[in-house]
């Protein structure tokens, strides 16, 4: 059971920003990567537009994508 600072700070987590110029949060990234086959950037820009401003969060997003494909394996 996950201690109650535990818990505030996997929510804080969850509601970061991944993606500034959409603003973009963990939260809704996951629930995207989640409910749609998404395996690329492309896709992922396509479907919530999410790295698709200045690109700078490509490399944020992309560990994302590698994390669900492992998960998907």
């Amino acid at each position: 059971m996950q201690t109650k600072r535990a818990q505030l700070e996997t929510t804080a987590m969850r509601n970061s920003i991944v993606c500034s110029c959409l603003q973009i949060t963990e939260r809704q990234l996951l629930t995207t990567l989640a409910a749609h086959n998404i395996r690329t950037l492309r896709e992922l820009r396509r479907v919530i537009g999410a790295g698709d401003g200045c690109t700078a969060c490509h490399h944020v997003l992309k560990r994302f994508l590698d994390i669900q494909a492992r998960n998907n394996v």
